[in-house]
């Protein structure tokens, strides 16, 4: 996975934009902005950023070559439904998924009561069920 900073400066650039928009556009702060060297965003801020850039999340971390925009929901409640489908689509247990994945049994039910997922596991879930971010998220 790309560091976020350079994913989203190479965005902005493409756009003709600079950080400072998105400091000025109070999108973001520069110094929480900042701290992405050392870590990824909440999914909330990642949604914040892509639906200010108009990007998918897939373009944005070059998975896509495509921008196949569609502004992403801030309440992301949808998550476990969507995961639930694609659990029940491939035939297997809420258990198998977790051991799979060496996640704890309990995160399921976290997902169900509202936890977001981090964005390193969407890319993990992303890629156990071969399909995209965006197919996780829901978008208005």
């Amino acid at each position: 996975m790309k560091d976020f900073i350079t994913v989203v400066k190479n965005i902005l650039e493409e756009q003709g934009k600079t950080t400072e928009d998105l400091f000025n556009n109070q999108i973001i702060s520069r110094d929480t902005f900042y701290k992405y060297k050392q870590r990824n965003p909440s999914l909330q801020t990642l949604i914040k950023i892509a639906n200010y850039l108009r990007v998918s999340i897939d373009y944005m971390y070059e998975l896509s070559d495509e921008n196949h925009f569609h502004e992403y929901s801030t309440n992301q409640q949808k998550f476990y439904e969507i995961l639930t489908n694609l659990i029940n689509k491939a035939g297997i247990s809420n258990r198998q998924f977790c051991n799979d994945l060496h996640y704890a049994k309990d995160n399921i039910i976290r997902y169900k009561n509202g936890v977001e997922p981090s964005i390193r596991t969407l890319f993990e879930i992303a890629n156990y069920f071969g399909c995209t971010i965006d197919d996780l998220l829901d978008k208005n």
